[in-house]
C-alpha cells in the first residue's frame, strides 16, 4: 500500500512515529510495535514512517513475512541483507564487512541457531550505522520463520547506545497468528518500545476514507457512513473495498441507494474475510472458514452449536473459530451465532462448491433428525440438497409433510411430498406418498388432488388389496366437484364390502359416504352386512357417514324425525363438525341450531386453513343467513366463498357460491350485479347436482324479476328436471317447485300453476317442516284468488311466526296484504304491509321493502294535512322524493340517474342530504323511514289512481 493514502484517525500513531524518528536522530534507538487485527492499516502505518525517513537520512533495511515461508530458515534475515550482500556494497566507514562467508554459510544451513551466528547477525547491523542511524522494518512479523523471529528478539534486545529503529507489524491476538506471539511479548518489554495499536475508524472518518476513494466532490451523507462504519466495523481496508466496489458498479452512496450499498458492502466484506481466513494457513482461521461455511448452511434456524458439529469441530476450536469470525466482521452477537448481515450469508453460500454445499445440507437433515428436531428443519435442507434416491430422505420428508399438514401448512407439506416423489421409485411407496399428496392438495388445488385421485385409482384397480391408499381423498370436499370422484368411491365401497378383511367396516363407511352423496343405495354399496352394528359405531369415519346419510335422507325428502334424529347424532360435540350435519337443520327448519354450528364450523375450517374446506363452510353459513333473512351477512359469506373456492380451483363450490350471492342480489334488486355474477360460472358441470339446482334455480328468479317469465319458467322446470333425476325431490333444497308457481302465473298458465302448487304443498306437508309448508303456501296462493288465497296466505304467516325466517315471513306477509287489499279490506291491509315493510327492511331486501311501502302507501287512511312543530326540517324536496321513489322500486344509483336524465354524481350527492335529513345509512333503512313520510306527505284524500297489484309483484 502506498504511503499516500490518509491516516485517517491516526494521531496517536503519527506523533508515536515522529518521536521514533527523532530519538533515532538522536543516537538513541526505538522499537515501535504495531500491533492490531487484518486491515486495521498496519501496513499503512509502516509505510508512512518509512516515508518520513528521509528527515532523519537513515538506511532501510526492510522484509515482509508470508505464512509460506515459515518453513524456510531465516527467511526474514535473508529479505533484509540479501540487497547488500548481492550488491557487492563495501561496509560502512568503520565497520566490518557487511556479511562474511561464515555468516552466509549459517545463513544457508539455518539450524541449529548458534550464539555465534547470531552476534555475527548483530555486528554486522550494528556496522551499518557507523555513518547514520538504521531503521529495520518487517510487516507481518507475526509470519516470520522461528530463526528469523529469534533473531529480531535478539537484535532487539540489544538497541542501547545504537541509533537504529526497529518497525514492526503484528497480528493483534494469538488467534490470528496461529499459536503464542513470544517475539511480541519479549519486545513489549523494553523499555525504548512503544507499542501501537491503531484503533478502527469512528463514522466520520469511515465517511471521509470512502470519499477519497470514490473520488466525489458531494459528501457522504452520515446516514450511509454510519451505516458503512457499522458493517465494517471502521476497519480501513474494508471501507476502501467497499468505496472500490461502489465505484466499479456505479452505485452512489446516497441514502436511497443504502440497501444496494449494504449488499455490495455485505459481498465485499465476506470476500475480502474469507481471503484472509483462507490464505493465513492458520488451523484456527481454517476452522473458522469451516464453522462459516457451516453456519450458512444452518442459520437462521440454529446456531454455531449445530455448526461446530456439522463442520466436525469441538467446543474449544469452534469458540476460539467462531471469535475470529466476530472479529472479521462476518458474525456477531455472545457467543457470535448470527451473521452481521443476511447479505454475508448468501455470499459465502454462493461461494461454496455445490457438491459441498448439498453434502452439508444432507449431512446437517440427518443430524436434526436424529437429534429430535422440528421435522420441517431437517426437510429444509433435503429441500435445499439434491436427490439421492435415499429411503432415509423420503421418511423424513413424509414425516415433516405429515408434521405440516397436521398444522395445517398445506403448501410446505405439498412441497415436502413433491420432492419425497422424486426421491424414490419403488412402486408401494410411490402409491402411498401419492395418496398423502392427494390428501393435502384437496385443501388448497383441487384439480391437482383429483389427478392424484386418477393415479391412485389406476394402481388399485391393479392391486385391490391397496384399497386403503383411495382413504385419503374420500372427503365430501372432493367428491361434491367431482362425479368422476363418485364413481370412483362407490366402486372402492363396493370392493371393500366384498373383501372386508381389507379395512374394516370404518373404510367401507368412508368410501360408502362419498358414494351415497351421490345418490347409490346402501344395498348396492354393501352397507347391509353391517346391519344393526351400524347404529353403535362412534368412530369419525361413522360420524362422517351418518352426517351424509342425513344430506341423503333429506335430499330424498322421506323421514323429517328419521334425518333430525341422525343429524343430531353426528353432532355430539366430539370432533369437528361434519359439513354435512348442517344443512339437514336447515331443511328441517332448526335455523336456530344450524346457525349455531355453521358458526362453529367456519371458525374450524378457518383454523384449519383449508382453501377448500372453508368455501364449503362460508357457502354453509350463507345459505342459514339467506334463510334467517341476514342478508348482508349472507352476501358477505357468498362472496367469501367465491374468493376461496377461485384460490383452490373448487368448481362447484364457485358455481354454489355466485348462485347464492345472486339471490341476495335479486333481494337487494340489484339485478345487474345478479346477472354479472351467474355469468361468472356455468350452471352444468362435473360437480354435484344440488350446485347445479342452486344455480338454475338463482337465473330462473332472476329471469323473474328480469321480466322474462318464460325464459324464467324453462330454467327452473331444467333445474327441477336434473334435482328429479338425482332423486332430490324434497322442496326444502331447493325452491324450484315454489319459483315455478310463479313463473307460470306470470307466463299466463295459471291452471298449470295450480297443478304445480298442489304438488309443492303435497310435498312440502308430505316433509313437515312449517317454514317449507309456509313456502308452498305462500307461493301457491299466487294461483289463487278470493277466499282460498286469503286462507293459504293466513296459514303460511301463523306458520312463520316464530321459525326465525324472517324473509320467507316478509314475503308472506307482503302478499297476505296485497290480498287483503284486493278483497277491500284496507285497514288490516295497512297493518299487514306495515309489518311486512318492517321485516323486509330490517332484512334488508329492498326489492321487498319498497314494494310493501308502495301497497302500504296506497291503503294508508285519508287525514288533514297537517305539520307538527319541526317536521318541515325532514320533509323531503320534489327532487329527492323522485329519488327516492326509483330508489324503493330497487334501481341501482346508475339506472336512477338514466330515468331522470341527470348525473350520477347528482344522485349521489341527494342521497348523501337524504340519508343526512333523516338520520340514516343504508336503503333498508330508507324505505322504513318513508313509510311513515309517505303519510305525511300526503294530500289530505288518498289517491284515486289505482295501485297495479300484478303478480309480478308478489316476488
Amino acid at each position: 500500500m502506498s504511503s499516500g493514502q490518509p491516516l485517517l484517525h491516526r494521531d496517536v500513531e503519527t506523533a508515536a512515529m515522529r518521536e521514533a524518528l527523532s530519538r533515532v536522530r538522536s543516537g538513541g534507538p526505538s522499537v515501535l510495535l504495531i500491533q492490531g487485527s487484518r486491515g486495521m492499516g498496519k501496513t499503512t502505518l509502516l509505510n508512512a514512517a518509512l516515508a518520513a525517513r528521509g528527515e532523519a537520512g537513515a538506511l532501510l533495511l526492510m522484509a515482509r513475512g508470508h505464512p509460506t515461508e515459515r518453513d524456510h530458515p531465516f527467511g526474514v534475515v535473508r529479505q533484509l541483507f540479501e540487497p547488500l550482500m548481492t550488491a557487492g556494497r563495501a561496509p560502512p566507514p568503520g565497520g566490518s564487512a557487511v556479511v562474511g562467508p561464515d555468516l552466509r554459510g549459517g545463513l544457508d544451513r539455518g539450524h541449529p541457531v548458534t550464539p555465534d551466528l547470531l552476534h555475527g547477525l548483530y555486528r554486522a547491523t550494528r556496522s551499518f550505522t557507523g555513518d547514520r542511524p538504521l531503521i529495520i522494518a518487517v510487516d507481518d512479523v507475526h509470519h516470520t520463520d522461528p530463526q528469523s523471529s529469534q533473531w529480531c528478539s535478539y537484535i532487539a534486545r540489544r538497541l542501547d547506545g545504537l541509533p537504529i529503529a526497529m518497525i514492526l507489524t503484528t497480528a493483534d491476538t494469538a488467534a490470528d497468528t496461529g499459536g503464542p506471539d513470544d517475539l511480541a511479548r519479549d519486545l513489549a518489554a523494553l523499555p525504548y518500545t512503544r507499542l501501537l495499536r491503531p484503533a478502527p475508524l469512528c463514522a466520520e472518518c469511515a465517511g471521509r476514507l470512502m470519499e477519497s476513494v470514490l473520488g466525489v466532490e458531494e459528501e457522504i451523507g452520515e446516514e450511509v457512513a454510519a451505516a458503512c462504519h457499522r458493517l465494517t466495523q471502521g476497519n480501513p481496508l474494508l471501507l476502501r473495498e467497499l468505496a472500490g466496489r461502489l465505484a466499479r458498479s456505479g452505485v452512489r452512496p446516497v441514502t436511497a441507494e443504502l440497501p444496494r450499498v449494504l449488499e455490495i458492502g455485505a459481498l465485499a466484506l465476506t470476500e475480502t474475510a474469507l481471503g484472509w481466513l483462507s490464505g493465513s494457513g492458520s488451523g484456527v482461521d481454517a476452522a473458522g472458514v469451516d464453522l462459516l461455511r457451516s453456519l450458512a448452511i444452518v442459520a437462521p434456524e440454529d446456531g454455531m452449536e449445530v455448526a461446530s458439529m456439522i463442520a466436525g469441530h469441538g467446543q474449544d476450536t469452534a469458540r476460539a473459530a467462531g471469535e475470529t469470525l466476530r472479529r472479521a466482521g462476518l458474525v456477531t452477537g455472545t457467543p457470535p451465532d448470527r451473521f452481521a448481515h443476511p447479505r454475508v450469508q448468501q455470499a459465502v453460500l454462493a461461494g461454496m462448491d455445490p457438491g459441498e454445499r448439498d453434502r452439508l445440507h444432507r449431512r446437517t437433515a440427518s443430524l436434526l433428525y436424529r437429534l429430535g428436531a422440528p421435522l420441517r428443519r431437517s426437510a429444509r435442507h433435503l429441500m435445499s440438497a439434491g436427490p439421492t434416491g435415499d429411503p432415509l430422505t423420503v421418511t423424513v420428508l413424509r414425516e415433516a409433510a405429515g408434521e405440516a399438514a397436521a398444522k395445517h401448512s398445506w403448501a410446505d407439506a405439498t412441497g415436502y411430498l413433491h420432492r419425497a416423489l422424486a426421491e424414490t421409485d419403488d412402486p408401494a411407496t410411490v402409491l402411498e406418498v401419492t395418496a398423502e399428496l392427494g390428501a393435502v392438495e384437496k385443501h388448497r388445488d383441487l384439480p391437482a388432488c383429483l389427478r392424484h385421485l386418477r393415479t391412485v385409482y389406476g394402481r388399485v384397480r391393479m392391486a385391490p388389496h391397496a384399497l386403503m391408499s383411495l382413504a385419503p381423498f374420500a372427503d365430501i370436499l372432493v367428491t361434491a366437484n367431482s362425479a368422476e370422484a363418485a364413481e370412483v368411491f362407490a366402486g372402492a365401497a363396493e370392493a371393500a364390502a366384498a373383501a372386508p378383511q381389507s379395512g374394516g367396516a370404518d373404510l367401507l363407511l368412508v368410501f360408502a359416504a362419498q358414494a351415497l352423496l351421490w345418490g347409490r343405495s346402501a344395498g348396492r354399496l354393501g352397507l347391509r352386512r353391517l346391519g344393526r352394528s351400524l347404529g353403535t359405531l362412534v368412530s369419525p369415519a361413522a360420524r362422517e357417514f351418518v352426517s351424509v346419510l342425513a344430506l341423503a335422507t333429506g335430499a330424498r325428502g322421506r323421514s323429517l324425525p328419521r334425518m333430525l334424529a341422525q343429524t343430531r347424532r353426528c353432532l355430539d360435540g366430539q370432533g369437528p363438525v361434519p359439513v354435512a350435519a348442517v344443512l339437514p337443520l336447515v331443511w328441517g327448519d332448526r335455523l336456530d341450531e344450524a346457525s349455531y354450528w355453521a358458526e362453529r364450523l367456519v371458525s374450524e375450517t378457518q383454523d384449519a386453513g383449508s382453501g377448500t374446506g372453508l368455501a364449503l363452510a362460508l357457502l354453509t353459513r350463507a345459505e342459514v343467513r339467506y334463510q334467517l333473512g341476514s342478508l348482508e351477512a349472507g352476501l358477505a359469506d357468498a362472496e367469501a366463498a367465491v374468493a376461496s373456492s377461485r384460490e383452490c380451483q373448487a368448481e362447484g363450490f364457485h358455481v354454489a357460491a355466485a348462485a347464492c350471492a345472486a339471490r341476495v342480489l335479486v333481494e337487494y334488486g340489484d339485478l345487474e350485479a345478479a346477472e354479472s355474477a351467474l355469468k361468472s360460472v356455468a350452471p352444468y358441470g362435473d360437480w354435484h347436482p344440488m350446485i347445479s339446482g342452486q344455480a338454475l334455480d338463482a337465473l330462473g328468479r332472476l329471469r323473474l324479476a328480469q321480466g322474462r317469465p318464460r325464459d324464467g319458467l324453462l330454467t327452473l322446470l331444467e333445474c327441477g328436471r336434473r334435482l328429479t333425476a338425482a332423486g332430490i325431490t324434497n322442496p326444502a333444497c331447493v325452491p324450484w317447485g315454489t319459483n315455478s308457481i310463479l313463473a307460470y302465473v306470470l307466463s299466463g298458465e295459471r291452471s298449470a300453476a295450480r297443478m304445480v302448487a298442489e304438488r309443492e304443498l303435497e310435498l312440502a306437508r308430505a316433509w313437515g317442516a312449517p317454514t317449507v309448508v309456509a313456502r308452498a303456501l305462500s307461493a301457491g296462493s299466487v294461483a289463487h284468488e278470493g277466499r282460498v288465497r286469503l286462507d293459504m296466505l293466513h296459514e303460511a304467516v301463523a306458520l312463520l311466526g316464530n321459525r326465525g325466517a324472517r324473509l320467507e315471513h316478509a314475503r308472506a306477509l307482503l302478499r297476505l296484504g296485497i290480498a287483503q287489499r284486493q278483497a277491500g279490506d284496507d285497514g288490516k291491509a295497512h297493518e299487514t304491509l306495515a309489518l311486512a315493510l318492517r321485516l323486509a327492511a330490517d332484512c334488508g331486501a329492498a326489492r321487498l321493502a319498497a314494494l310493501a311501502d308502495k301497497h302500504r302507501a296506497a291503503t294508508a287512511p285519508a287525514r288533514a294535512a297537517t305539520l307538527t312543530p319541526g317536521q318541515d326540517d325532514h320533509v323531503l324536496t320534489v327532487g329527492e322524493r323522485r329519488v327516492t321513489d326509483l330508489v324503493l322500486r330497487g334501481m341501482s344509483n346508475l339506472e336512477v340517474a338514466t330515468t331522470l336524465s341527470i348525473s350520477k354524481r347528482t344522485v349521489d350527492t341527494h342521497l348523501a342530504r337524504i340519508y343526512r335529513k333523516l338520520g340514516i345509512h343504508t336503503r333498508a333503512e330508507l324505505a322504513v323511514i318513508l313509510t311513515g313520510l309517505s303519510d305525511d306527505d300526503r294530500p289530505d284524500t288518498p289517491s284515486s289512481e289505482p295501485v297495479s297489484t300484478g303478480p309480478h309483484e308478489y316476488l
